[in-house]
């Protein structure tokens, strides 16, 4: 068995936004939890990589997952095609698995402006810890800052 296997992919469009729902196993763990990345690809463009940490008490669970809502404002109409990505990190580090999904689009209203890659707007998994790059970007500031504050108490 793999450490992480896609289970299912569903993608539905919803005027101008398409809502993807990935739901996934992951093998049981010792751990006291587990790292994932998630990477979603638009017509082969990637459109986002994060990170999720999962609680091994949700790992036990039959499937574990994520919802994503892209906004489609600006995309072209006609056939689309999203892909998923998952790898384990750590213990899970061996395994990968990805599920691809073909829709059509076809906006109400025709738009000049086209755009390759939609915009994420929200990500989302119960009881999972999502971790996006300008997260991560703002710990690490909020660390640095935290110990030039150190730093400058120690010298009073």
């Amino acid at each position: 068995m793999k450490a992480v296997t896609i289970t299912d992919l569903n993608a539905k469009t919803k005027k101008r936004d398409i809502v993807i729902r990935v739901k996934f196993k992951i093998a049981p763990s010792k751990r006291v939890f587990s790292r994932i990345r998630i990477d979603l690809y638009f017509d082969g463009e990637s459109v986002k990589s994060f990170y999720a940490g999962i609680p091994h008490y949700y790992a036990q669970r039959k499937e574990s997952s994520i919802r994503s809502v892209l906004s489609l404002k600006h995309i072209a109409p006609g056939k689309h095609t999203l892909k998923v990505e998952i790898s384990g990190l750590w213990h899970l580090a061996r395994s990968t698995d990805s599920r691809e999904v073909t829709f059509d689009y076809y906006p109400i209203v025709k738009e000049r402006i086209m755009r390759v890659v939609p915009v994420i707007k929200k990500i989302e998994g119960r009881g999972i810890a999502i971790v996006t790059d300008e997260a991560r970007k703002l710990y690490k500031q909020m660390t640095e800052y935290r110990k030039k504050e150190l730093v400058a108490h120690r010298d009073r």
